[in-house]
């Protein structure tokens, strides 16, 4: 027998959002119930497979950590695409995942995808290996420990994989 709400944070998350996206009415809020409901069955086969969390604090800091490079990163890209077109130094980089859950690696790129002068690409063929695009990108080796460091050393404490 399946359980009513899979996820109840799930669930109380998608009505509180809806609620608060649209206005309070006998419509809205029962269509916020309807969604808290059916969204996580939907879903469940994809959130199975989701890591636990070994770590709040850890993931606490991650979150601001996150947060705090991309004001940092957006005003280093305004500044870079305001100024002279000659001194952007765009590349690829190639980053070694540590990383072995598909989850913890989706979470990386994605990441590193959000903080702005760098991007995602593509995975080596066993996922081993994440291809970036960097806006302006000095030297490869600190860039890519830096990533290692800020991101993927928190990610792999925080999670339970």
């Amino acid at each position: 027998m399946k359980k009513a709400l899979p996820f109840p944070l799930l669930s109380l998350a998608l009505a509180a959002c809806w609620v608060t996206l649209t206005e309070i009415s006998p419509s809205h809020l029962a269509l916020a119930f309807v969604l808290a409901v059916a969204i996580p069955h939907i879903t469940e086969p994809f959130l199975v497979e989701l890591p636990g969390i070994r770590s709040i604090g850890t993931a606490l800091r991650l979150a601001g950590l996150v947060a705090w490079d991309i004001v940092l990163a957006n005003i280093a890209v305004a500044r870079l695409v305001l100024g002279p077109v000659a001194r952007l130094r765009p590349g690829f980089v190639h980053v070694p995942l540590a990383v072995t859950h598909p989850h913890a690696i989706a979470l990386f790129a994605s990441i590193v995808s959000i903080v702005p002068g760098s991007l995602s690409i593509a995975f080596s063929p066993d996922a081993r290996t994440l291809l970036l695009h960097v806006l302006h990108l000095e030297d490869e080796q600190q860039f890519v420990a830096k990533l290692k460091e800020r991101y993927e050393r928190p990610i792999m404490d925080m999670l339970k994989c």
